[in-house]
């Protein structure tokens, strides 16, 4: 039987296999649309990436790709650091 409910018995068995695979790939969409989903992806990617790129070339370059990464979420709070400050004082 199929995770969602007893309706699978009543699915014909040549229909069976596709509608259990669109099933599957309806949840698996759904799963990837979620926002913390798709953040730890675009990271791994860029990890994976970060990775290739430190075991294939010289490591300054790595860390010139690595670099974004780090820096990135600290201008992003220095701005909002600044912008806190010019409205406030």
């Amino acid at each position: 039987m199929g995770p969602s409910g007893d309706w699978w018995r009543f699915v014909p068995a040549e229909q069976l296999r596709r509608r259990r695979f669109k099933a599957w790939r309806l949840r698996w969409k759904e799963r990837l649309r979620r926002r913390g989903v798709a953040i730890a992806l675009a990271f791994l990617c860029y990890g994976l990436v970060v990775i290739a790129l430190l075991l294939h070339l010289p490591p300054l370059v790595g860390l010139l790709a690595l670099a974004p990464m780090v820096l990135l979420p600290l201008l992003g709070y220095l701005t909002y650091w600044l912008l806190w400050k010019e409205f406030h004082e």
